[in-house]
């Protein structure tokens, strides 16, 4: 069954982290809560949500139990330090409300999420951490004071000399800080797990932060040290042993003569724990039992800023949305590789199921689909029968097109925003009809779906764009295209005014263009056009203009 999971406070860069982990599950749907309204999440999120501050515990609450039941949430998992205590205080109204949370809780949450509490409970279990000293003015120095609710490098303090330490205000400083002896070099390792709800515990990331910015590790590499892992897998299975489940990070510091000391524990995921991923460890899918590859591999990953650039419409004049189909809003591909499978039984006299299908697949993926059955009749040296074929191919019928995880969110946000929505695709009506007809939840969002060949020519040919645009009711110059193909969809928008048309350029799909030879063959169109990897950037979108 898909999963679905509440990410909450994961609006900023470190949710991005955990939705990458996430969206390696199959057909899960990620939403993502935040206070903030305008903010990274709707880029990368399934459904994007302003949520109250868990600050206001009770509308907080209330909100989590409603989104929970209308989304029919699985489960919610903390993506900062903040959330984690307020969440641990609503676990039964989670769980009533049908939904498990990913986080620990009772006690051990409260030893967690205190630095002092986490050091004296590892050395009381026999784990190496470096023991707390009692800051005064006769302690020994250089000391590290971190922040004993922090985490980071956030608000820390060194002191190295009596007369540093005499400027300080030792009380509060006493209170606030677990002070242990500083030390000036070491690695630094990190780790990643997840305990599921039967104390479980998950293959381990072991990975070195090469280089950190901003308190996260931007390079990371695999490692595979017999020392390291014993002192993660004994802070896992202590971590068990108090009825521990959810995501946990675990920072590990080595000295350069060996000693080793973890250093802190989150008891959420790490904002560089896609490395996880990376490696094929599936933190999320263990922690709620589902099937996933044991890690292959080691591999060093690389986190850059990316940036999403996009139109800004004229006096915010976009009112209706027109979407393509084929590669845009469903997987044509697997419709393909699902539809040939479909036939493959009444063609088994004829070829084997596999080599039909891996042949079909190749083809495929060289992108004749308007040729594949003369090709497959030619590679599978079956000329004589191409009618059997055809007609086998073209009786068959996938019981549901594969819609992209992003799209019945994006549409439904749309919508609620106050855009027309339109559907405008070519190939044969009847096949498009088909596909649309195994998902009419996907279908039912539209307030009109026009077939190109119903009303001349296929796209970029203007005469179906401009039939979409009087079917809604809005002028052209109100509308954005969104498309796969710059050829078909691009340029037919630009040529029937349309005022812009976002290029999805999805991994794995047919169409890619060339950024610079669409600007030097057709600057007008390469000025209207952008790009973006799927639809969540619409969500960024305000509402629809309510005039001309």
């Amino acid at each position: 069954m898909p999963l679905t999971v509440l990410v909450v406070a994961g609006g900023g860069l470190q949710g991005e982290s955990l939705v990458s982990s996430i969206r390696a599950i199959p057909d899960a749907r990620i939403i993502v809560a935040d206070t903030i309204a305008d903010n990274l999440g709707r880029f990368f999120a399934d459904r994007y949500l302003v949520s109250p501050a868990v600050a206001e515990l009770e509308p907080f609450a209330q909100f989590l139990e409603a989104t929970i039941r209308r989304e029919h949430v699985d489960l919610v998992l903390p993506c900062s330090n903040l959330v984690i205590k307020p969440l641990a205080s609503l676990r039964d109204l989670i769980e009533a409300a049908g939904a498990r949370l990913g986080s620990p809780g009772g006690r051990l949450v409260e030893v967690l999420l205190d630095k002092q509490l986490t050091y004296e409970a590892l050395l009381d279990a026999g784990v190496p951490v470096q023991r707390p000293v009692p800051l005064s003015l006769h302690c020994e120095l250089p000391l590290c004071g971190k922040p004993r609710s922090g985490w980071g490098g956030r608000d820390m303090h060194v002191v190295h000399t009596a007369s540093e330490l005499a400027t300080l205000d030792i009380d509060g400083l006493a209170r606030s800080h677990c002070w242990v002896p500083w030390v000036r070099e070491f690695d630094e390792f990190s780790a990643d797990f997840a305990i599921d709800f039967d104390g479980r515990v998950s293959p381990i990331t072991l990975r070195r932060r090469v280089r950190t910015s901003g308190g996260f590790a931007v390079i990371s590499e695999s490692v595979c040290e017999a020392s390291l892992e014993k002192v993660v897998q004994d802070v896992s299975q202590w971590l068990a042993s108090q009825h521990g489940s959810g995501i946990f990070n675990v920072q590990v510091l080595r000295l350069p003569d060996g000693t080793l000391y973890v250093s802190d524990i989150n008891p959420r995921h790490g904002t560089s724990s896609c490395h996880a991923y990376a490696e094929g460890n599936g933190l999320v899918a263990f922690l709620m039992g589902l099937p996933q590859r044991q890690p292959t591999r080691s591999v060093r990953t690389v986190r850059t800023l990316g940036q999403h650039s996009m139109p800004t419409p004229i006096d915010g004049r976009w009112r209706g949305i027109v979407f393509d189909l084929d590669d845009t809003l469903i997987d044509h591909k697997r419709w393909l590789m699902d539809k040939m499978a479909a036939a493959a039984p009444a063609l088994s006299s004829l070829v084997a199921a596999e080599r039909l299908l891996r042949t079909t697949y190749a083809i495929v993926e060289e992108g004749h689909y308007d040729r594949l059955i003369d090709l497959l009749a030619s590679r599978l040296q079956l000329n004589h029968v191409h009618a059997e074929l055809l007609a086998a191919y073209r009786a068959a019928t996938p019981d549901r097109a594969t819609f992209f995880a992003e799209v019945p969110d994006v549409l439904s946000s749309l919508r609620a925003a106050g855009f027309r929505l339109a559907l405008l695709t070519d190939n044969p009506p009847a096949s498009q009809r088909a596909k649309l007809a195994t998902i009419p939840e996907i279908s039912s969002l539209f307030d009109t779906m026009v077939f190109s060949r119903e009303h001349g020519d296929e796209k970029p040919d203007t005469k179906a764009f401009l039939v979409t645009s009087q079917q809604l009711g809005l002028a052209p110059e109100t509308l954005l295209m969104v498309g796969d193909n710059v050829a078909r969809d691009a340029l037919g928008a630009v040529k029937a005014g349309f005022d812009s048309c976002l290029l999805v350029a999805r991994p794995g799909v047919r169409h890619h263009h060339h950024h610079e030879l669409l600007q030097h063959y057709w600057p007008e169109v390469s000025q209207r056009s952008w790009t973006a990897s799927d639809l969540r950037v619409l969500a960024t979108l305000g509402r629809a203009s309510s005039g001309l």
